[in-house]
């Protein structure tokens, strides 16, 4: 994933907040303990949101205790309790990892594409180890890296297509925290809206660094508008949310999907206006000095 399934602090209550904390700390430990020291920088707002959103749904967090960081040792933290959901959290991380360094070597320059080419080699252990907990997902995430090559080679582009892929990985990774069928058909439901809006909203955010690059993006392609894209997406992925049960957590979950992903478009709408109004002056500028040498010449 991509970093914006995130809350907004300022509407979170104290106690939230350092519950949010403790799930995100606990996350870094188990990534350190399961693959090494260098796992717990593939730590991102994505899988705490993912561990915490498991164990709402489950209602069996251990609680918190204050333990110290490997990070700071000098001062101790509030920290979530070991769980399952926790590595199952982590297990998804690295293997999302994984899978983005192929894509990564797919689209990007020679140094990039090196680079990932690295990583991924280094990641080779790790990835057995998470594949070897989480084969389902392993299988989902491998077929739909493959699948989203083959979506952005469509002609003519299609923006549903391209989303698809990403979609179902978060469907593959909510779902299996589903206690039964109803709630299963709910979760698919809930991970494939929020995987289109993690999709499109990368390519929202990436629009103008793609346009220079001459990289694919489905906006750039189809000259479509991103927002009405974003807020259907967001809308059915609230539809979804409203028909499970939450047994903890409710207030952190309700705040990512009120302020947190609204909040990052918001911050996306005012860097694109940004953007045209600074385009709009530069094209004035242009045209009064092209009139002002006309007058001169004339």
């Amino acid at each position: 994933m991509f970093g914006y399934v995130r809350i907004c602090a300022p509407e979170l209550k104290m106690a939230e907040y350092e519950q949010y904390r403790g799930v995100y700390c606990a996350l870094c430990k188990t990534l350190g303990r399961r693959y090494g020291l260098l796992s717990r920088f593939t730590l991102s707002y994505d899988f705490t949101f993912l561990a915490l959103f498991h164990m709402a749904l489950d209602g069996a967090c251990p609680g918190f205790a204050q333990q110290r960081c490997g990070f700071n040792p000098l001062r101790k933290r509030l920290c979530c309790g070991a769980n399952d959901h926790l590595r199952f959290a982590a297990d998804a991380a690295v293997l999302s990892l994984y899978y983005k360094l192929a894509d990564t070597r797919a689209d990007e320059g020679f140094f990039k594409r090196m680079g990932a080419w690295c990583l991924q080699k280094l990641m080779r252990g790790a990835r057995r180890k998470a594949a070897a907990a989480e084969p389902a997902l392993d299988a989902v995430l491998a077929a739909c890296t493959r699948e989203q090559a083959a979506a952005e080679a469509l002609d003519p582009p299609s923006p549903d297509a391209a989303a698809e892929p990403t979609a179902r990985m978060l469907e593959a990774m909510l779902t299996p925290a589903a206690r039964d069928d109803k709630q299963r058909r709910v979760l698919e439901r809930f991970g494939y809206c929020l995987g289109r809006w993690i999709y499109f909203a990368d390519a929202a955010d990436d629009r103008e660094k793609d346009r220079q690059k001459g990289h694919f993006n489905p906006f750039n392609l189809t000259g479509a508008d991103p927002l009405p894209v974003l807020n259907l997406s967001l809308a059915e992925c609230a539809a979804a949310y409203r028909l499970l049960d939450i047994h903890c957590f409710a207030g952190i979950l309700e705040n990512v999907l009120r302020y947190g992903l609204p909040g990052i478009q918001k911050q996306w709408a005012a860097t694109a206006d940004a953007a045209t109004n600074a385009a709009g002056t530069v094209d004035n500028t242009a045209d009064t000095a092209s009139a002002a040498s006309t007058l001169e010449n004339g």
